[in-house]
């Protein structure tokens, strides 16, 4: 019988139940690895049976493996068998040494199925090989001693005497050679590209995040030892990249996401190739497929790009690393790529007046940070002429959500817009879109439309004194209605509505928020 220690099932601190790890018992896609890559420092781990149940038959025609990684910096996987039970070591040549010959494990000390197996037997078992079957006795540990952290599960079973198998608990402890978090392993960390220059560079790992994985076809697994970097289409037309190995025997994959994917949200890959083959890969304008599994020819078709799109590459090497590293550069016959991209996702930047205050609270949320240095808040009463408001402090490189605030006191009763200036460690800088607030004087008759002029969206502003409804109609210059709604109406300054004018023609359009006794109207150029 199994014995599961019920500590592992949760997470400290938590009420939530810590996850469940099966084994596969095939692979994805005509590889061995079974599932994506697991990054977590807490769990179960079993084999396909389950809690209850043995392992089946021949699992993976006979090897399937999954890998777990850490998900904290400066730690390294630790799998504690605390049951084991598979079909013992035997003799059956006679002659050759005692040993795990039909079904047995193998630990390796990495991210891949090929990482030097971990020759660590346990205490009841002679293996020289590093294979674990029998029923050795419990509990037993293995911890990765990797630069990734890394620990790869390969079983390997024949066609009869299944047994219990095992459960294993999943955690974590620190170490001094465990990922860093701070590279460009994990996609929130990527490098930005803004030429076509060749980059050398170099994979050491997955990361502390496992992301890029489908769990049924390319990229198969997810990552193995990857290099993430995004880049920005400066012209339209076609591009292509190149992955050049320095070792022509190492075997490199990649991925292309996009355009517009972020690290939360990458979605399918435009281009993605798992091919088994060593040597050069990467997109090619004589290639036909998108993708291609582990018997793929290493190129994809090249990519058609327009200009302003963004994309965000994985490069990944299923050998462990062996140092040599690999060149990457980017070819084509019109596309080139725009240098003036930052590596900051900014999600939302936005600001509101307080008109007991007479101030404008200004915040901004980053979905991630790579190197930011800090931001300089600007603002401007034409839209065009901006002057400096505050500086404040980026977070370096960051994976996570980071929100900012200034409050920044203002009596001058117009429209007030505001940019963000980001500038990373290396001086380079960028400015955000501009957002745009109304500083309203206190009067009941007025009706307060921004920006405008305008090419997209106008926000129309009005002071009420109770709540009540007002239809909000625009029509065009020939007095077409385009748009008419409901406006719930509060006592204050703060009643808006969004009108968007992206899918209308250039021109004059009038504005009237009305009721039964009171009507306030203006005109919105759109250019």
């Amino acid at each position: 019988m199994k014995i599961i220690n019920l500590l592992s099932l949760f997470w400290v601190g938590s009420n939530a139940f810590s996850q469940t790890y099966l084994h596969p018992t095939t692979g994805i896609a005509n590889e061995n690895v079974g599932t994506c890559l697991e990054a977590t420092c807490t769990g179960t781990y079993l084999d396909d049976g389950g809690a209850a149940g043995n392992y089946s038959d021949n699992i993976g025609g006979p090897i399937t493996y999954r890998v777990f990684c850490p998900n904290a910096a400066g730690n390294c996987v630790r799998l504690t068998f605390n049951s084991f039970a598979m079909e013992g070591m035997i003799n059956p040549a006679g002659a050759l040494p005692l040993d795990c010959y039909f079904d047995y494990l193998t630990i390796g000390n990495g991210a891949t199925q090929n990482s030097p197996v971990i020759d660590q037997a346990p205490s009841s078992a002679t293996s020289t090989t590093g294979r674990i079957c029998g029923s050795p006795a419990v509990p037993f540990t293995y911890t990765s001693t990797s630069a990734n952290g890394c620990l790869t599960v390969s079983q390997s079973t024949d066609g009869s005497n299944t047994a219990a198998g095992w459960s294993a608990t999943v955690s974590c402890v620190p170490c001094a050679g465990g990922p860093t978090g701070t590279t460009n392993n994990d996609c929130a960390n990527r490098t930005a590209l803004c030429n076509a220059a060749p980059v050398a560079t170099n994979a050491s790992g997955p990361g502390i995040v496992a992301e890029g994985c489908s769990g049924s076809a390319c990229p198969a697994g997810g990552e193995n030892h990857s290099n993430w970097y995004t880049f920005t289409a400066q012209t339209t037309g076609t591009l292509n990249v190149t992955v050049t190995p320095v070792t022509a025997t190492d075997d490199y994959d990649y991925a292309i996401f996009g355009p517009g994917a972020t690290c939360a949200s990458l979605g399918t890959p435009l281009r993605c190739s798992d091919s088994g083959g060593t040597g050069v890969t990467g997109t090619s304008g004589a290639a036909i497929d998108v993708t291609e599994d582990v018997t793929g020819d290493k190129f994809t078709s090249q990519l058609n790009v327009v200009a302003g799109q963004t994309f965000i590459m994985m490069v990944d090497e299923w050998t462990p690393n062996t140092g040599g590293g690999y060149t990457l550069s980017f070819g084509g016959s019109t596309a080139s790529l725009d240098c003036t991209v930052l590596p900051v996702e900014l999600l939302k930047f936005d600001a509101t007046y307080l008109p007991k205050q007479e101030s404008v609270d200004i915040y901004w949320i980053t979905e991630t940070e790579n190197n930011n240095d800090f931001f300089d808040l600007e603002k401007s009463y034409d839209g065009e002429n901006f002057t400096f408001v505050k500086r404040v402090d980026g977070q370096g490189t960051t994976p996570y959500e980071t929100q900012y605030f200034v409050n920044d006191p203002e009596t001058k009763k117009s429209t007030i817009y505001y940019r963000l200036k980001q500038t990373d460690f290396d001086g380079k800088f960028k400015y955000s879109k501009v957002t745009s607030v109304n500083v309203l004087p206190e009067q009941n008759n007025e009706l307060y439309m921004y920006p405008n002029p305008t090419k997209d969206f106008v926000n129309v502003t009005f002071s009420n004194k109770e709540i009540e409804e007002y239809k909000l109609v625009v029509l065009d210059s020939k007095g077409f209605v385009v748009e008419e709604r409901i406006i719930n109406a509060i006592p204050g300054l703060d009643n808006n509505a969004v009108i968007d004018l992206t899918n209308l023609e250039k021109g004059i359009y009038f504005v009237s928020v009305s009721n039964n006794y009171r009507r306030l109207s203006g005109k919105i150029l759109k250019f």
